[in-house]
């Protein structure tokens, strides 16, 4: 049997000691910024909400706009967490697609209720609370998650709230939550406000890089709602500008039913035009935003001639299907049941892919090899590009470059005016 002797020194002792200094510092380290730990995500504002002394509520009506994206990192629902806290939540107040979020685009939202609470729909007959709804109200709560497109409902329903409770005088609380396509890029033009509409807010960028919360305070300060408007946003912790979703450490819940996937919302601000030009825009398909076809398109041509330059982050692919009416997300797509040739896209680099512009490189392309079959079928579609200039192109009244123009302009200008409302 090997008996080992182990002579202690000084020098070993040194050593222990200095090796245990380095373990305590490493472990110091880990606990502090441990990529692994469950906290290491962004801490949404309805979380900071719940947790906090709600002293100031105590006794006051609550209106609650939310829909199934409004809960907790648990998986609870802001109402059930508030009703567990013994807040007195007298109404619900529910967006386009409905307090379940599986209705389709579009469609009128009937009245309902949740645990015998009352469910005013802002989709259906009513889009700003009425006075009758508000009535008895003492404060109203905002908390959903949007895909921060201008086209995008959810922002216009929070602008009307905004108003409604401008009107009778009581706050809004704007529970924060991120920008999944995060909060740089800014893509499209200012909406010329001639084209006002539920789709067409108020004059900011097809992609305006701005929380929920940022862009309440930006329609307060501009004043495209009444500048007495009581806003109290309650702030997220952890996120940061440069966060694409997939860094916020959040689970994805569709906030739509056709936008399935994070991918899904960075496409959404550009490909979402190619509706309105008689081109399927993957509507009717698994892929909804990421892919795109006609029966006459030619992948080949399409792909072979696009500026280089507009398809960065991304790959193209040849993808043919049929687009189908899918219950709940939509019943007439673009082509229904004819095969479609298309193109599927594929993102490679999130934060290099420009929606809007690799989607106005894709016009002009079209309209280059397809001048017959591009022409423009829907009389909103001005209104959902923010103004005539896309149509002009489209028209031949005018030139590419100069659309180019007019469109940085703009990015340039509210870039600008947007700074003094950020928040992170």
């Amino acid at each position: 049997m090997l008996n080992l002797r182990i002579h202690k020194s000084s020098h070993s002792k040194r050593i222990s000691v200095s090796l245990f200094v380095w373990v305590l510092f490493i472990c110091f380290l880990l606990l502090v910024f441990n990529p692994f730990a469950e906290d290491q995500r962004v801490v949404l504002g309805n979380e900071i909400f719940v947790s906090r002394t709600l002293t100031e509520l105590i006794d006051q009506n609550l209106g609650l706009v939310v829909n199934h994206t409004s809960v907790l990192p648990d998986g609870t629902h802001l109402v059930d967490a508030l009703l567990k806290q013994n807040m007195n939540v007298t109404s619900l107040f529910s967006t386009e697609h409905g307090f379940l979020g599986n209705e389709e685009a579009g469609q009128t939202i009937e009245n309902s209720q949740y645990k015998g609470i009352d469910i005013y729909s802002l989709h259906g007959i009513t889009r700003k609370p009425s006075v009758q709804q508000m009535k008895d109200l003492d404060v109203l709560i905002y908390d959903i998650q949007d895909v921060g497109a201008r086209f995008y409902t959810y922002i216009t329903t929070m602008k009307y709230i905004l108003e409604a409770a401008s009107d009778k005088g009581i706050p809004v609380y704007i529970l924060d939550r991120p920008n999944p396509v995060g909060g740089h890029m800014i893509e499209g033009p200012l909406l010329d406000m001639k084209l006002e509409s539920f789709t067409a807010p108020c004059p900011i960028p097809i992609r305006y890089g701005l929380t929920c919360g940022e862009l309440a305070l930006m329609m307060k300060g501009e004043q495209w709602i009444p500048a007495h408007t009581d806003i109290r946003v309650i702030e997220m912790k952890g996120w940061k500008r440069s966060f694409i979703w997939e860094k916020t450490g959040l689970y994805w819940i569709p906030p739509s039913p056709n936008i399935p996937k994070p991918e899904t919302s960075l496409a959404f601000p550009g490909t979402s035009l190619l509706g309105g030009i008689g081109v399927n825009h993957g509507i009717g398909s698994p892929n909804p935003f990421l892919q795109f076809g006609s029966p006459w398109l030619d992948p080949r041509i399409v792909i072979q001639n696009i500026d280089p330059g507009a398809v960065q982050g991304i790959t193209l692919s040849s993808h043919a299907y049929i687009p189908r009416s899918i219950p709940g997300k939509t019943a007439y797509p673009p082509y229904k049941d004819r095969l479609c040739h298309g193109i599927r896209i594929s993102i490679e680099d999130k934060k290099s892919f420009h929606s809007l512009e690799f989607t106005l490189a894709l016009i002009k392309t079209l309209k280059s090899f397809y001048p017959d079959h591009i022409r423009i079928i829907t009389e909103r579609f001005d209104s959902l590009f923010g103004n005539e200039w896309l149509r002009l192109f489209i028209e031949g009244k005018l030139g590419y470059e100069q659309l180019l123009r007019l469109v940085r302009r703009d990015e340039k200008t509210f870039r600008k005016l947007r700074k003094k409302y950020l928040i992170y």
